[in-house]
């Protein structure tokens, strides 16, 4: 029987096992290679030809706490690894040792160098079994891990001819297909890896289409709406739960940016989050859970203020009484952001700086401007009391914006991808031409980093700067209703 050294689920080293000379001699063999008896001896050593015990395979369900401890001192290579005869065991019988692997540790790095949330790396010892079980989350993973591996060593052809590149591809049209035949199943919006296998094909679209339109699909027709039909439930597994809260930072800014209504505004899914914050362990307050609250709720107003003032005409506005309640309504949800920078500024003194802190008193400065920006470029609003800000304010955000931007992208492990509002708003604002170089800089990084719709944010914003400057030196009447 082949003895094996404890290894982890990802480890592609060879198991100590007798070498060949020492195996035809019958003597016990130290390992290594090469071994110190062929050291001695000065013959070549050769390993035994690996069996199928050798083959990767994933940490069961039983082993999960010993896979967080592990994680938790990202000391992966320690861990006690279940070979074949053992029960109980999801055995990858179809990944290829030398390339699938690769990419597995390929995306496995990917989630644990961006933290989308601050559990989301957490998530890996619950997703990692499912892999191997459902050829479409399988498949969608592969596809991440070889477009990462394909990032870090650009036109490298392996043996076979293949680049990681065309391997990323076919896995992710591979995903595609069996979501579609999964899609035809009972009960699928309740399962797990089909959720996870709609935002990694979504999330392949960030890193490889410029446009961004296949993530807005994937997000709208794909990850949203298999929420929508399950429902919101108390009763989520612990994957469902860091897919919500990762669903929570990630449509928040979409709905901000395509000014488009969201799942997340309906009554049903704010009680659910109410219930949730209630029924955590911790009872202090979190900024990124309330800013993520403030943001839903002035993407819903935004959308909401503007289906009703464009069925009034436009002379009538003046003095039409939902348009005023409208600025009523914007001057609450104002203060109640400004109360939320109180809070937050307190939690900054008491505890110190954070990362999640960071990206959150970014938003809150992308909020304000945003919330401006649906009175603040037409003339109708200025005899109605509503929560326009003034030049120098809209200033101090932009400036704020930039700043905690280039701390939050170069300072820590949050994708530059989340930081595509904030930075679209303080576009949308920038008169000046360092302002503007930093904030193309900003996005080079960003796709840098990997994510290539960044570009396409880059082109949005040229194209508003370009329109603007021509404005300037050639005035017309009318203006955009939002920034």
């Amino acid at each position: 029987m082949l003895q094996t050294r404890a290894v982890g689920p990802l480890d592609k080293r060879r198991k100590v096992t007798r070498c060949l000379g020492c195996a035809k001699r019958h003597i016990k063999c130290e390992g290594g290679f090469p071994c110190a008896y062929c050291i001695q001896k000065d013959t070549m050593c050769v390993p035994q030809q690996e069996t199928g015990y050798g083959m990767t395979v994933f940490v069961h369900q039983t082993q999960r706490d010993n896979f967080r401890g592990a994680h938790r001192n990202s000391d992966w290579k320690s861990m006690a690894i279940t070979n074949k005869q053992n029960t109980g065991v999801c055995l990858m019988n179809f990944i290829r040792r030398d390339q699938d692997t690769c990419f597995l540790d390929c995306f496995v790095s990917f989630i644990q160098q961006n933290m989308f949330t601050m559990n989301f790396p957490s998530l890996l010892p619950d997703l990692l079994p499912l892999i191997p079980k459902s050829p479409v989350l399988y498949h969608a993973v592969m596809a991440i891990g070889a477009l990462d591996a394909n990032r870090h060593s650009p036109g490298r052809v392996p043996h076979g001819g293949r680049t990681p590149r065309v391997d990323a591809i076919s896995s992710y049209h591979t995903s595609l297909v069996s979501l579609q035949s999964c899609l035809g199943q009972e009960n699928v919006m309740r399962k797990d890896d089909v959720l996870w296998a709609t935002f990694f094909l979504g999330l392949f679209e960030l890193l490889s289409d410029d446009s961004g339109e296949g993530w807005v699909k994937h997000m709208l027709y794909g990850t949203s709406k298999m929420l929508q039909l399950a429902g919101p439930s108390n009763c989520m597994s612990s994957l469902r739960r860091a897919f919500y809260d990762l669903f929570r930072v990630l449509e928040a800014s979409r709905a901000l940016l395509y000014n488009e209504e969201t799942i997340l505004s309906k009554e049903c899914w704010l009680r659910l989050h109410k219930k949730s914050l209630c029924s955590r362990i911790t009872t202090q307050w979190e900024p990124m859970e309330e800013i993520l609250t403030l943001m839903i709720q002035t993407s819903a107003f935004s959308f909401r203020a503007r289906a009703i003032v464009e069925k009034i005409p436009e002379l009538e506005r003046c003095t039409n009484p939902p348009v005023a309640w409208l600025g009523a309504e914007g001057l609450k949800i104002q203060e109640t952001i400004y109360n939320w920078h109180t809070e937050a500024l307190l939690q900054l003194f008491q505890d110190g700086p954070n990362t999640f802190l960071d990206l959150a008193l970014l938003y809150y400065h992308a909020l304000l401007i945003f919330l401006s920006g649906n009175y603040d470029y037409f003339p109708y609003w200025d005899k109605i009391p509503a929560p326009v800000l003034s030049p120098a304010e809209v200033f101090d955000h932009l400036i704020a914006i930039l700043e905690l931007s280039d701390q939050v992208l170069f300072q820590s492990k949050i994708p530059g991808v989340v930081l595509f509002f904030p930075l679209t708003v303080a576009g949308s604002r920038a008169r000046h031409v360092d302002q503007r170089s930093k904030i193309l800089s900003l996005l080079d990084q960003v796709f840098r980093n990997g994510f290539v719709v960044a570009n396409r944010v880059r082109e949005g914003l040229l194209e508003r700067w370009a329109e603007r400057d021509r404005r300037i030196k050639h005035p017309v009447m009318g203006s955009n209703y939002y920034v």
